[in-house]
């Protein structure tokens, strides 16, 4: 058994074109399923646990998914306004810790999202170096952005309320006063600042000297928010009607299901503007989507490998059709059947047992490197 071994690892060797074709076809065949299972399982697991970490959010009446993917992604889905009256609202029932979000613009392709210290609760955030805002014109920076931007404590970012980054004539330059720690979430990514900064940045607000009447030189407007130039800023306007592009609910008090229930209650009526969605819900629902055409695409393979498999077929059996005169060679020899058929079974356990274990090894690294390879593709 030894010596069929050897001579057709030999064979093998010295067709080594027919071999790597063969080993290719076989590995990528058995790889594609299984790849494509471990990829959507990583996918799951990260939308699930970023939405289970949210339990209710608001937003004006619309697509539920895009709600979720702009509050909890900050994909610029361009949402739909709520206002601060739909804040001010649910803080006067007091059953749940409510936390706005105003995302709506961008610096250099890093979301800037408006909110409150509440939020860094919420997530867990920890802080890499620097510390938090205190006043206007301060952000917290991502770990990612802040690398891929090259910035870090004392650095300023210019931003437009147009969604542009300027180097010029910047309306507002933030001020990075902390960096988060890696945490694995498109927050590693985004750019926070609290509300009243993500307001400056809209246009609700500005600063000038105080006494110069609009539109005189002597009321140039700041770009830089400054501790001795703070008092100067000031918003126009009813602050109930300031924008905000979604609302965090997490409810509170030793009765949260009780608490929540009665929050969902307040959002179904047919006259509501306002929408309240359970985020690990809308997730699930996608999520089954996703799996449905996972599914179709499993079927398919499969039928590709099918197809694959008899081709191969095919192909060895012309092989050793055209081997012959080679097999008669062995029978002259003095090899027997048995030994013939060892060495030509032999060519074929070489081959697939190398493509199960190239096809083990990419599946392998795919598992390890499958929530990067999620985080690349969804972030």
């Amino acid at each position: 058994m030894r010596d069929s071994l050897f001579l057709a690892w030999r064979y093998t060797c010295y067709h080594r074109l027919t071999t790597v074709v063969l080993i290719t076809a076989i590995s990528l065949i058995t790889f594609l399923p299984a790849a494509l299972q471990v990829i959507v399982e990583n996918g799951a697991t990260h939308f699930r646990s970023r939405a289970a970490q949210t339990p209710l959010l608001l937003g004006s009446k619309g697509s539920s998914l895009d709600l979720v993917l702009s509050s909890l992604y900050f994909e610029q889905t361009e949402p739909d306004i709520l206002t601060m009256a739909q804040v001010e609202r649910l803080e006067k029932q007091q059953l749940a810790t409510v936390i706005p979000l105003h995302a709506r613009f961008e610096a250099r392709e890093a979301p800037i999202v408006g909110t409150t210290i509440d939020y860094f609760d919420l997530r867990q955030f920890e802080l890499a170096a620097g510390r938090k805002w205190n006043i206007l014109g301060e952000c917290v920076v991502g770990a990612n952005a802040a690398k891929r931007l090259g910035i870090s404590v004392g650095s300023k970012i210019p931003v437009s309320g147009e969604n542009v980054f300027t180097l010029q004539d910047a309306p507002l330059r933030l001020h990075v006063v902390g960096v988060l720690a890696p945490k694995e979430q498109p927050d590693d990514d985004a750019i926070f600042v609290n509300l009243k900064t993500a307001w400056l940045i809209e246009g609700v607000g500005h600063g000038h000297a105080t006494g110069a009447e609009h539109g005189s030189p002597q009321a140039a407007e700041y770009t830089d928010v400054t501790w001795e130039n703070r008092i100067h800023f000031h918003f126009h306007g009813d602050e109930s009607k300031y924008p905000v592009t979604g609302i965090i609910a997490v409810p509170k008090g030793p009765h949260r299901k009780k608490a929540e229930t009665l929050l969902l209650g307040q959002y179904f009526s047919p006259d509501e503007t306002v929408q309240i969605v359970r985020p690990g819900e809308v997730m699930d629902a996608m999520l089954a989507k996703i799996l449905m055409v996972r599914s179709y695409l499993i079927a398919i393979v499969s039928v590709v490998s099918l197809v694959t498999l008899c081709t191969l077929a095919l192909v060895v059996v012309l092989s050793i059709r055209l081997r012959r005169q080679e097999i008669a060679t062995m029978t002259k020899m003095g090899c027997s059947r048995f030994m013939v058929a060892s060495v030509l079974s032999g060519q074929l356990v070489i081959i697939l047992a190398v493509s199960a274990a190239v096809a083990t090894i990419l599946t392998l690294i795919t598992s390890a490197y499958g929530p990067e390879l999620v985080r690349m593709l969804i972030l």
